[in-house]
Order: structure tokens, then C-alpha cells, then sequence
């Protein structure tokens, strides 16, 4: 048997001794973790969801924004806007104020999302419409009873 056939294969690091792929392969390997780094920051990011209705009012009141102001008939718009999402009234102005507050410093609107996830999110009448279905099922077969009643009776 040949001595090169019963020595163990080893990889050699090609390179180690050139500043310039050290370098190289150093730059990368920082590229690398910092895409990583900002992939999982993103994946766990507590921002608002983009069908959140603070942040869609946000977003309509930037819109309607005259640099970092609102005239009265837009900001009107904004709040009926706020209304029909299902926002109180002084939610809708606090996340107004969020926004132009945002505006004139300059900021962009995705910067205000940290502000604006502070504010409360709307309940949800899921509640109150599962009770007004039930009620109306209720009446509606209490109507049905009364006038199948009535028409075998008559």
C-alpha cells in the first residue's frame, strides 16, 4: 500500500495567507450576517399589519396631508373614514396628530408605525352582531309560529 493511500484526507484552507481573501472573505461573511441579522428582525417585526385600521386611516391621512397640515373638509373626510373603519373619535384625531406630527419632521410614514401600534386597535362588535343575529332568529321564528298558527286556524 502506498503511503498516499493510507494517509487520512485533510482539506486545506486555500488562501489564509492573502490579506486581499481574507479581507474578501471577511466582507462577505459581514454582508451575510447582516442580511440575516435584518431577515429575522423582519420576520419578528410587531409593526401593523397593513389591513390594520389605524394604519389605513394613517395612511389616508397622509394622503389628504397639504404638507404637514389638514383643512378642515379633509380632515372631516378623515374622520368620517374613521368612523365607517370602526375607530373612536379621539383615536382618529390622536393617530391625525401621529401623522402630521410625522410629516413635519419629515419622517416618513413607515417610521410613525411604532407610534401608531401604541393606540388602541378597534373592538370588534363581533359580540354585539352574534347577539342581534340571535335576536333577530329568535323573532323571525316567533313571526313564522304566529302566522303558521294563524293560517291553520283560519
Amino acid at each position: 500500500m502506498s503511503s498516499a493511500a493510507s494517509q487520512p484526507h485533510f482539506l486545506k484552507l486555500v488562501g489564509a495567507d492573502d490579506p486581499d481573501a481574507v479581507e474578501s472573505w471577511k466582507a462577505s461573511r459581514l454582508a451575510r450576517q447582516h442580511v440575516i441579522r435584518e431577515n429575522r428582525l423582519a420576520a419578528s417585526n410587531p409593526q401593523l399589519d397593513p389591513t390594520d385600521p389605524r394604519w389605513v386611516l394613517a395612511m389616508r391621512a397622509y394622503s389628504q396631508l397639504q404638507g404637514s397640515t389638514l383643512t378642515p373638509e379633509r380632515r372631516q373626510r378623515v374622520l368620517d373614514n374613521a368612523k365607517v373603519i370602526g375607530l373612536r373619535p379621539f383615536d382618529a384625531n390622536l393617530i391625525i396628530a401621529v401623522v402630521q406630527d410625522h410629516a413635519r419632521r419629515g419622517e416618513s410614514p413607515a417610521e410613525a408605525q411604532s407610534t401608531l401600534s401604541m393606540i388602541a386597535a378597534p373592538v370588534r362588535n363581533a359580540e354585539r352582531l352574534f347577539w342581534k343575529r340571535w335576536l333577530a332568529a329568535v323573532i323571525s321564528a316567533i313571526v313564522a309560529n304566529i302566522l303558521l298558527f294563524w293560517w291553520l286556524t283560519a
